[in-house]
């Protein structure tokens, strides 16, 4: 790219700024508010749990949310590499995020409860199309914002956008608490499942208005062969970046716990179904808020002293609430497991995926590096949940908590002495 090409997108970029920058907030904010609806770890695990008592199948929910969110996302920064406008693609598979939340409300109101079995297959078929769709949209909807958001305030937008959304998502969490509590488990699921569909659809009008500036990049036609070997050779001569990798394999290791804390307090605790659906809202609530809390000083952090420390202190943060968890036998003690990994949360939410444009030195090759650390760190970590809910139905959850603390203090441990932050590499 010529130099006086650059001069003219960085003009653009800084004229286009402020706006991109709440447009951007606006649309993650209405993303998160679906996603405080219909929570991960506590929400779904429920709906799960009414058609089955299968701790696994429960476990699958994180595992087919990991692998679809991350697996897709090599195939996808292969698509995108040398288009100039990310958005066409973000928008165009964006709205395959939102269908199935439509469907899934649909689904409930005419099987539930005649037909249980066919909703709970139904059920996993939408949420692997949904993250599916999540993962395919991921190096795009990286690569459009690095593109509008400057280097040296992507931790301070990250922080922003995600302490503003998480405050949406601690609104959803809040009603769909008040909608499984006073609503009975078909209508209150119909209910949940259409306002997430409502609410990530308003985040799709925001996302139409993003001003993303085009510019040429290096246009080349790789076979897949050559498109592998180029992924090997990232990998075998990026000494820096393939030990972040496997540091980052191993702090996601929370991934083996995380679907199974709501399970774990429902049953430690002998809730009857009423105080069961209260308890979910109440962690959904604490998890997000200790999250929202945090995302402007993670953000701060990882602006002013690297991303790598954010990422070690929200390993440890983990490595506290799954030890908290291995213990945990009173209704507070569950509370300070979602108050731990909450914070931990929003530690990698800022800066998990920020730190990777740091490893890359070629702008056209920011979606590989986004894609190729989603793709490894999911399909491990994959497998880890799945092998959590297996361990759970096998022996019990003292086994899977320890073995997720273990694992993960070994990778804060790996991130300290065997990563070196590259953003202090290459100023």
């Amino acid at each position: 790219m010529e130099q006086e090409e650059k001069e003219k997108i960085r003009k653009k970029i800084e004229r286009d700024y402020k706006f991109n920058f709440w447009i951007s907030i606006g649309e993650g904010a209405f993303y998160t508010l679906g996603i405080g609806i219909v929570a991960v770890n506590t929400i779904l695990p429920l709906f799960v749990r009414q058609l089955t008592e299968s701790k696994f199948l429960v476990s699958l929910i994180t595992g087919i949310y990991i692998f679809g969110l991350h697996s897709p996302q090599l195939l996808s920064a292969k698509w995108i590499e040398g288009v100039e406008i990310k958005k066409k693609y973000v928008l165009g598979i964006g709205i395959f995020q939102r269908l199935p939340w439509l469907f899934l409300s649909l689904l409930t109101y005419l099987l539930f409860p005649d037909n249980q079995s066919l909703l709970l297959i139904l059920f996993f078929i939408l949420w692997a199309f949904h993250n599916l769709s999540s993962g395919l949209v991921g190096p795009p909807w990286f690569d459009m914002t690095f593109k509008v958001i400057p280097q040296e305030r992507r931790g301070r937008f990250f922080g922003y956008r995600t302490f503003i959304s998480s405050i949406l998502e601690v609104l959803g969490a809040f009603g769909a608490g008040y909608i499984i509590k006073f609503f009975e488990f078909r209508i209150g699921f119909i209910l949940l499942f259409s306002l997430a569909f409502i609410s990530k659809m308003l985040s799709y009008l925001f996302l139409i208005f993003i001003k993303e500036p085009a510019y040429s990049v290096e246009q080349k036609k790789e076979s897949v062969r050559e498109y592998v070997q180029h992924l090997k050779d990232i990998l075998q001569t990026q000494n820096n970046y393939r030990n972040y990798i496997l540091a980052a394999i191993l702090v996601q290791f929370i991934g083996m716990s995380n679907g199974l804390f709501t399970v774990a307090g429902i049953e430690r605790l002998g809730l009857s179904i009423k105080e069961a659906n209260d308890l979910v809202g109440t962690f959904t609530i604490i998890s997000i808020a200790s999250k929202s809390l945090t995302n402007v000083l993670w953000g701060y952090v990882g602006d002013n002293y690297g991303h790598k420390l954010v990422i070690i202190l929200a390993a440890l943060f983990n490595a506290a609430g799954v030890l908290v968890a291995f213990f945990a036998q009173q209704r507070f003690a569950f509370y300070l497991v979602f108050v731990l990994t909450g914070i931990a949360l929003g530690g990698n939410s800022v800066s998990f995926m920020t730190i990777i444009p740091d490893f890359c030195s070629k702008i056209q090759e920011r979606p590989i590096y986004v894609g190729l650390t989603s793709t490894i760190v999911g399909l491990t970590v994959t497998f880890i949940s799945l092998l959590g809910g297996f361990l759970v139905d096998l022996y019990n959850y003292r086994i899977v908590f320890g073995i997720t603390f273990v694992m993960i203090s070994l990778g804060a441990i790996f991130l300290i002495l065997k990563v070196k932050d590259p953003k202090s590499l290459n100023n």
